[in-house]
């Protein structure tokens, strides 16, 4: 096997392994719209993200966690 067919091959190995755990996390988390948005609002209070005034951390934040619930704006 050449140097490049090793790259090759582990970058497509890469490429599956995480293909697959985001499709396992995806299809986990099964809660409704409300849930999602209380479980991600709890997990930012507990963080102690400032307000949207002060920082658009929590905005972004809050828009990750709803995507692992399932959720894409």
């Amino acid at each position: 096997m050449t140097f490049r067919s090793k790259i090759f091959a582990g970058l497509s190995a890469v490429a599956i392994a995480a293909e697959l755990g985001t499709l396992g996390a995806a299809s986990a988390a099964k809660v409704s719209y409300a849930a999602a948005w209380r479980l991600c609002k709890a997990e930012l209070d507990n963080e102690r993200i400032p307000s949207l005034g002060v920082s658009n951390d929590r905005y972004l934040r809050g828009g990750a966690c709803m995507r692992r619930y399932g959720y894409h704006f």
